[in-house]
């Protein structure tokens, strides 16, 4: 998560660069567009509408995801499948995310892996995720590649259990 906020500050960083030196450039339309932007970025935002803007940017986001996967299984001719854990994650928490579109098909915990997801991937097979210590899911939702659908918390007793099953 840390690495993820760093990446972003830094982006931001760099569109504020960008804004700069657009507003001070000798090229018209780029300081005018500049004046817009800052201009628009002056506005008095209140919480609520920071929270509706950051609400539909991740639901914008999570159908882009889903567009390009679309583009890759027309180009392959099969689906990519996305990771469900941070490999790097800081911290004891981190997300769980779906590695491909498909159905919640089960929700429930068990001795063996806990509380765990199963989703359908519609003719392609099925991911199971487990040692969840929160699900954000229920049957029968359908969910995106990279929705997160739940959150792993490491705790020494048990370690995050992910399975993909292949349907032939």
């Amino acid at each position: 998560m840390r690495e993820k906020l760093l990446k972003q500050t830094g982006v931001c960083l760099l569109v504020v660069l960008a804004l700069l030196l657009s507003k001070h450039s000798n090229i018209p339309a780029l300081a005018n567009g500049a004046d817009m932007v800052i201009q628009h970025m002056s506005v008095s935002y209140t919480a609520e509408d920071i929270k509706a803007a950051a609400k539909k940017s991740t639901q914008v986001m999570a159908n882009v995801t889903g567009k390009m996967t679309d583009a890759v299984d027309v180009i392959t001719g099969k689906p990519v499948y996305g990771d469900p854990i941070d490999e790097k994650y800081t911290g004891n928490k981190a997300a769980v995310y779906a590695v491909g579109g498909g159905q919640v098909t089960a929700v429930g915990e068990n001795e063996e892996i806990g509380k765990y997801v199963k989703i359908t991937h519609g003719d392609q097979g099925e991911s199971l995720y487990g040692n969840l210590k929160t699900v954000n899911v229920s049957v029968p939702s359908n969910v995106k590649k990279g929705q997160i659908i739940g959150v792993y918390e490491k705790n020494g007793k048990a370690d995050f259990y992910y399975s993909f099953q292949e349907f032939r």
